[in-house]
């Protein structure tokens, strides 16, 4: 029944919608249908007004309300479908920071195959991405989609089986599940930070709280989906050579990271593949330590510090040196 009121709200929204996008519809009975015995047993005791709240619902999420300049401003999202079969905000997150580490990793102008993420840690929901193209799609589409989605669950707490289709103008180009069963769905990795380096040299990191102020999970992920958003288009092997600041208007938490003088040189770069990788362990280190507070990192390859990072909260974010303090 949900299925169908889904394909016709989709139908009656767009009834001259292109044969390309049925490959997107058919994703969506999949994942729809993948839960139906689940969401029967829900819906057999739930009243109307319980009823109501599983039909499909249309809510559009554009950059322009975010500021974000990385996404162009005719790209957004919107919520075609939710259930309440709820998981949870960390589990969401985490997900997405795997699946947004192990895309960023390709050439941003490039397509990315259909697939599903989800980690060791936690095996529920899986982050699905669909396309119209069946297969494949642009990876930027996912990179963007996956910030907006994590944004979209954050900011409205809305952590629960959903489906978001992604737009470019007024034309659907793929999609993002939370949760479900969807075809393509596999393991990608054991956690956001096991993507594979591009060479041989080991990034080590050295961790170490400061302060008392917390600030609060969802602020330190939806952070770090920002800064792997912002990661993404400049190729993984360029390098950085100024202080790289990333935060999310909205929340009081920022990332910033200053390359030392070796960390500058054409010998030894922090580089955006660093930049990323430091971002997905932090998420690992944050949820296995459960600490959720204002973080200091020494980055270093093969006993080389090439940069010193920090989770700060804004106002009291101070100037980083090379020495494992932060002074005010």
């Amino acid at each position: 029944m949900i299925t169908g009121l889904a394909l016709m709200y989709r139908s009656l929204k767009q009834p001259n919608f292109c044969d390309t996008m049925s490959a997107l519809r058919l994703y969506l009975s999949i994942f729809l249908l993948s839960w139906a015995q689940i969401i029967s047993g829900r819906l057999a005791s739930a009243s109307n007004a319980d009823l109501s709240r599983t039909l499909p619902n249309i809510l559009a999420l554009t950059n322009a309300s975010l500021s974000v300049t990385t996404i162009p401003r005719d790209f957004h999202i919107e919520r075609l479908f939710h259930a309440p079969i709820p998981y949870l905000p960390e589990a969401c997150l985490f997900n997405i920071i795997a699946g947004l580490r192990a895309t960023v990793s390709g050439d941003f102008n490039t397509n990315t195959p259909v697939t599903g993420f989800r980690t060791t840690r936690f095996v529920q929901p899986i982050i699905q991405t669909s396309s119209s193209a069946v297969t494949e799609i642009p990876r930027k589409y996912v990179i963007w989609g996956l910030f907006l989605t994590g944004y979209y669950l954050h900011r409205f707490n809305a952590y629960q089986l959903s489906f978001f289709s992604l737009w470019v103008n007024e034309h659907e180009v793929g999609g993002i599940g939370v949760g479900g069963r969807g075809p393509s769905s596999r393991l990608t990795a054991p956690s956001p930070a096991a993507a594979p380096a591009p060479s041989s040299n080991t990034l080590e990191i050295d961790y170490a709280y400061f302060g008392e102020q917390r600030l609060g999970k969802g602020a330190v992920y939806m952070t770090i989906i920002s800064a792997l958003m912002e990661v993404a288009p400049p190729p993984a092997e360029s390098s950085i050579t100024e202080t790289w600041i990333n935060f999310l208007q909205g929340e009081n938490c920022v990332f910033v990271v200053v390359p030392s003088p070796a960390g500058r040189t054409a010998t030894t770069p922090f580089t955006h593949f660093h930049l990323a990788e430091l971002l997905a362990r932090a998420a690992d280190y944050y949820e296995q330590s459960g600490r959720f507070g204002q973080l200091e990192m020494n980055v270093s390859v093969d006993g080389l510090k090439i940069a010193q990072a920090a989770f700060s909260r804004k106002e009291g974010l101070g100037v980083l040196n090379y020495n494992g303090t932060s002074v005010a």
